[in-house]
């Protein structure tokens, strides 16, 4: 089961070595004003380590 982040504010979050499936979208920095999701939010947890995370929805 995908852990569902919608809405989650993902600023000081690590996620090194992170692994498995999110739900988002989710804010990506400290005023909650930009929001990711699907691919854009798989390629920023990537650039954040987490290299195995999907992001399903």
């Amino acid at each position: 089961m995908p852990a569902v982040l919608s809405g989650a504010r993902m600023v000081g979050c690590q996620f090194e070595a992170a692994k498995g499936a999110v739900v988002g979208p989710v804010f990506v920095d400290e005023e909650a004003t930009r929001s990711l999701g699907g691919g854009e939010l798989e390629g920023w947890l990537s650039a954040q380590g987490a290299e195995s995370v999907q992001v399903v929805g």
